[in-house]
């Protein structure tokens, strides 16, 4: 195995000797909460690559860290050799990869889907083992999507290791990235962790099957009636946690090959919409308020169990639905007020 990080620890921050660490989707919901929670809490630079780069997005999005530590570069995941080139250009140390296209668009086009989605990871590993790059860590962000719907499972708390039976091509092709991975780290001998979050939610969610709750935040900080897609309960990811988890399973100690669930909240939609009211009123926009939701179902799983992950990573956050959902519409709210959030932002 490869030699792990040197950490030491000083006032709750994690400090490394100058790690170059990439993020792959850098500019999406849990890519851009990642690099800030690398940025406020190691001496890392920020490596953020996509297919588009949006200036006024970036300078939004990180306009409350330092921006001298990041660089955000437009690579395809579909290309290897423009990998290869950020690979030894930037003297990468770590990679974090979570390019990726979302349910609704892999379901739009499954070939765009797999090749990004599936062929993507490959071209990646592929540019790794062709640069020789001294990678430290690698980290995969997968999906819950990998499980069945909560039906096809016993009732109670679902085993992280319960039998994969993804309910979408989306869920497919991650499941089958794990298993390149699991290849990859026999191959190289870099210690590899694939993160299956759950519903994410809050700053920064904007696409996805399940970003409704998420939406309907946004729609009580614009003063706009919204009514959620679905109401089952589902394993809810608060997105500045996923940020710090990821950063955190990127630097901390860990060897070997691992997949985990990530700390989560089990609650329905109408707990969502009581924790949203409860946060409306604290910020004195009740009046705001006008959220319904509706009798859809989401497909995904819920009740996995996250102890493995919370004893590989002690440090990661899981924060207080109450104060996540406080704390997102806060975040939507300050947005709505500067003009960076509005009512074409909605999806309809």
């Amino acid at each position: 195995m490869r030699a792990r990080c040197k950490l030491t620890y000083h006032s709750a921050r994690f400090y490394m000797h100058s790690p170059n660490i990439l993020i792959t989707g850098g500019s999406g919901c849990i890519g851009a909460e990642t690099a800030k929670w690398l940025l406020r809490n190691t001496g890392a630079r920020v490596i953020i690559c996509s297919r588009s780069i949006n200036p006024a997005r970036i300078e939004r999005v990180f306009h409350d860290v330092d921006r001298s530590r990041i660089k955000a570069i437009i690579v395809d995941v579909c290309q290897q050799q423009q990998l290869e080139a950020i690979l030894t250009s930037e003297q990468i140390t770590h990679v974090a990869h979570l390019a990726a296209l979302q349910t609704p668009a892999c379901n739009a086009d499954r070939d765009l889907g797999l090749q990004v989605n599936l062929a993507g990871t490959q071209n990646l590993i592929e540019a790794i083992k062709a640069t020789g790059q001294p990678i430290k860590r690698f980290v995969f962000a997968s999906s819950i999507a990998v499980y069945g719907p909560r039906a096809a499972y016993p009732a109670g708390q679902v085993p992280m290791l319960a039998p994969p039976q993804p309910v979408n091509v989306y869920g497919v092709w991650k499941l089958a990235s794990e298993q390149i991975l699991r290849i990859f780290l026999h191959d190289t001998g870099i210690p590899t962790v694939c993160l299956r979050p759950g519903v994410l939610f809050g700053p920064g969610r904007d696409i996805g099957l399940t970003s409704s709750p998420t939406t309907a935040m946004k729609c009580v900080a614009l003063d706009i009636p919204y009514e959620i897609t679905f109401r089952t309960q589902q394993d809810y990811l608060y997105a500045p946690d996923a940020g710090a988890a990821f950063g955190q399973t990127l630097i901390e100690p860990f060897d070997g090959y691992g997949v985990f669930t990530m700390p989560h909240h089990t609650v329905d939609s109408e707990r969502i919409v009581a924790s949203l009211r409860q946060a409306a009123s604290a910020l004195n926009i009740a009046s705001q308020f006008k959220i319904s939701v509706g009798s859809g179902d989401a497909p995904f799983i819920s009740e996995l169990d996250d102890l493995p992950f919370r004893q590989a990573f002690p440090n990661a956050p899981n924060t207080p639905l109450d104060t996540a959902v406080h704390d997102s519409l806060l975040v939507f709210t300050q947005q709505a007020q500067r003009g960076w959030l509005t009512a074409s932002d909605i999806p309809r």
